[in-house]
C-alpha cells in the first residue's frame, strides 16, 4: 500500500475492479475558498480565519453532523453551518447565516491532491463521475477549481430534485453511466450522506475521506484523497 495512512478498522477491501469511481464534491474534491470566505465575513467586520482552521472546521463539523444523523437526530444543513462557524471561532448572526446559505461561488477551492488522484484513475481506465448535494452550482464550482471536462457525469441534487443519502440519486447517476451498481465505488466525506446512500444503492464499495480519523468502525477510509489509488484493485 505504498506506506499510505489507509485505515480499514476491520473492513475487507473488495477484490474485484470497478469500472467507475463516483465522487462527492464538497469536502472530497473542493472546499470553501479561504479568500472568498474571508471576504464574505469581512462584511460583518469579523477577522479573517486561517485556511488550515477552515479545513479542520469543515471536517470536524461534517463528522459531528454525520454522527448525529446516523444516531437518529433530524437536523437540517443549517446545523452543519452553525457547527462549522463555531469551530472556526466565529459567531453566526441570523442575517449572516441566511447570506451564507444563499451565497454562490464559495465552494471552489480544490482539495490538495484531488486533481492528481482523479487524473490517476482516468489514466488507469476508471470512469469518473460526481454526485453532490448542492444548490445547482456544483458543475460551476468544479470548473472554477480546475475540474472542467474531467468527469463523465456530474449530478447536482438541486437539478434532479433528490439528495443523498436517498439511493435514487445514485441510481440516476448509474443510469447515466450505463453501469450496474456493483461496477462502481463511491468516495465522500460524510459517512451518513455519502457512504450510507451508496450502500443503500448497492454500490460495490465506498471510501470515506477522513483526515481526522473519526470515521465509524468497519468503514474503508483514507486520510487524504491522494491515497485513494492505493485502495483500488
Amino acid at each position: 500500500m505504498s506506506g499510505a495512512s489507509i485505515h480499514y478498522a476491520g473492513f475487507r477491501v473488495p477484490g474485484s475492479k470497478p469500472e467507475a469511481v463516483i465522487f462527492d464534491a464538497g469536502g472530497t474534491l473542493v472546499l470553501i475558498d479561504p479568500d472568498r470566505f474571508n471576504s464574505f465575513i469581512a462584511g460583518w467586520k469579523l477577522p479573517a480565519v486561517e485556511p488550515g482552521r477552515l479545513i479542520d472546521a469543515h471536517y470536524r463539523a461534517m463528522s459531528d453532523y454525520a454522527d448525529r444523523l446516523a444516531g437518529g437526530e433530524h437536523l437540517a444543513f443549517g446545523w452543519w453551518v452553525e457547527r462549522f462557524f463555531g469551530l472556526a471561532g466565529l459567531p453566526l448572526p441570523a442575517d449572516m447565516a441566511e447570506a451564507f446559505h444563499g451565497g454562490r461561488g464559495m465552494w471552489h477551492h480544490p482539495v490538495p491532491g484531488a486533481m492528481e488522484a482523479v487524473q490517476d484513475l482516468r489514466a488507469r481506465d476508471y470512469r469518473v463521475a460526481v454526485v453532490s448535494n448542492s444548490d445547482g452550482t456544483v458543475a460551476e464550482a468544479l470548473n472554477m477549481a480546475g475540474f472542467g471536462g474531467v468527469f463523465e457525469v456530474v449530478v447536482d441534487s438541486t437539478d434532479v430534485g433528490v439528495s443523498k443519502p436517498d439511493p435514487a440519486i445514485f441510481a440516476m447517476t448509474l443510469r447515466r453511466l450505463g453501469l450496474p451498481a456493483e461496477k462502481a465505488w463511491y468516495v465522500g466525506d460524510s459517512h451518513f450522506h455519502d457512504l450510507g446512500g451508496a450502500k443503500a444503492a448497492g454500490l460495490a464499495a465506498s471510501v470515506l475521506i477522513d483526515p481526522l480519523g473519526r470515521g465509524p468502525a468497519g468503514q474503508m477510509s483514507v486520510r487524504a484523497i491522494s491515497e485513494l489509488g492505493d485502495l483500488l484493485p
